[in-house]
């Protein structure tokens, strides 16, 4: 028997623990200290199954072979039901292994799973959100590679100023803290901008991860992407490509963007990754401008069997400037939005239920009140192209330290910053530890800062008011459908 690690999964391992992704099914598995290192004997290339015992029989002195043998089949083979590696009776086992794919029979679509969904992802969550709290390590790495952009978003969280001179972070800079970035045990690079296509050597820069064997993912308004790019970017096996369509209506998505013809080159860009087999996810930010015809994107996407995010959420600008957040939808706008949504089934009942157990079955934990917000801090960061280090992508006036001056592992493990900000708990909003929405609220640091001029702790009324509005409406469905089931004969 033979086992190979699909091209799609990823394992990373430390002392305590073991972890392997599959960037198609999304599903992930954390394992104890034993199951790290079973999970070290996979790789991409086959092996057979006797050559692995006999290794862990170096390791496991005394086991009993057979035994080992059983563990170890045993513990692959509930792998390979879910998609994380191939067995076979031979080497042969590349051919068996899975790409993506938008032909309705593969048994992966362009829409990926809930990571809400299954179990799977709740677990390992309130795994790490204990672990990294001893052990902080850095996991996911977001890369500006230019600073420019070729759009003016009316609602974007990073000033115009910055985008207007703005530039590129050197080619070799970003290799180098590739390199450190995997040396660190990193798992998903996201490289970005600005425009992320701005930077000419985008490609080779995610060729260069990908041998690192890191996930990848690219962030872009594609208006710039060229036919040639999408052909290299074909044989890279992405993790995903995500871009921004806010109409079907070229006058509103152009009125947005503020880029006359933005809206045909995205949407001829989108079709081009689609038939080049490349995942795409579209994300369709709801705002006045927009919220009376974002259901066509949904369907368009729903067309290609794309992806589709939605999201009313809006941020200030890094800068604490405000301005934006004049195309936000107001509380109105945003109850006639979600109902709209629940009755579509976009959003239906059964989405806010998942969220809503997730929440309480963190809260229940006697841990939560010490449990982080987030992974800011813990497992993910922001480099921008001159090489300052921020916590997230949209907090950059919360400088970590700078690329330039200092390895990502000393900002990573030494700034005074990220110290700071390891230090904020859920204990942190005792008010909101007590709140009844609290099931429907998602606290975070940067919004907080950015719409309060630099105070982190000081929550939004607007959220708030959401929160309890979500509250109210699920509450109303939910006993719609008892009432309905029980007014059946």
């Amino acid at each position: 028997m033979y086992v190979l690690l699909s091209q799609n999964s990823f394992v990373r391992t430390t002392e305590h623990y073991g972890y392997i992704v599959n960037q198609l099914t999304h599903y992930d598995r954390v394992y104890d200290s034993f199951g790290a290192i079973l999970l070290r004997e996979l790789e991409r290339t086959p092996k057979s199954v006797a050559s692995i015992v006999a290794h862990l029989l170096t390791i496991f002195t005394g086991v009993d072979t057979d035994e080992l043998y059983s563990d170890f089949m045993e513990f692959v083979e509930e792998l390979n039901k879910e998609y994380f590696v191939i067995l076979g009776e031979n080497e042969d086992l590349a051919k068996d292994d899975y790409s993506f794919s938008y032909s309705i029979s593969d048994f992966v679509t362009a829409n990926p799973i809930d990571l809400s969904e299954g179990g799977v992802f709740g677990d390992t969550q309130s795994f790490f959100m204990k672990e990294k709290q001893g052990h902080p390590m850095i996991s996911s790495l977001q890369f500006e590679l230019s600073s420019r952009c070729n759009e003016r978003c009316i609602h974007c969280y990073i000033p115009n100023k910055k985008k207007d001179t703005g530039s590129e972070m050197p080619t070799e800079k970003v290799f180098a803290i590739i390199d450190e970035f995997a040396e660190l045990g990193g798992l998903h690079v996201t490289l970005s901008g600005g425009e992320a296509f701005l930077n000419k050597d985008i490609v080779k820069i995610a060729r260069y991860a990908r041998s690192k064997d890191l996930m990848v993912t690219i962030l872009s308004n594609l208006i710039a992407i060229t036919d040639s790019q999408v052909e290299e970017l074909s044989s890279l096996n992405l993790a995903l490509v995500q871009t921004s369509l806010y109409s079907m209506s070229p006058e509103t998505h152009d009125f947005i963007t503020k880029r006359r013809g933005s809206f045909a080159k995205t949407k001829k860009a989108i079709e081009k990754l689609v038939k080049a087999n490349i995942p795409v996810q579209i994300s369709c930010p709801i705002m006045k401008a927009n919220v009376g015809d974002y259901s066509g994107v949904v369907n368009y996407a729903k067309s290609l069997k794309v992806s589709i995010h939605t999201d009313y959420i809006m941020m200030a600008q890094a800068d604490c400037d405000t301005s934006n957040l004049v195309n936000r939808l107001s509380l109105e706008e945003t109850e006639r939005l979600l109902r709209e949504q629940m009755n579509s089934g976009h959003f239906g009942l059964e989405h806010f239920l998942v969220e809503k157990a997730i929440s309480e079955k963190n809260q229940a934990s006697e841990d939560f009140p010490n449990q982080p917000l987030c992974g800011v801090g813990y497992d993910n960061c922001c480099i921008t192209a001159n090489g300052d280090v921020y916590p997230c992508a949209g907090w950059q006036d919360m400088v970590l330290g700078n690329i330039n001056k200092l390895s990502l592992q000393e900002i990573w493990e030494n700034s005074e910053v990220i110290k700071q900000l390891r230090n904020v708990r859920q204990s942190s909003f005792p008010k909101c530890l007590k709140c009844e929405a609290q099931d429907y609220c998602s606290r975070c640091l940067v919004r907080n800062y950015n719409e309060s001029h630099g105070d982190m702790f000081a929550i939004s009324e607007h959220f708030c008011k959401v929160a309890f509005l979500t509250k109210k409406l699920v509450e109303e469905r939910m006993n719609s459908s008892i009432t309905g089931r029980q007014s059946q004969p």
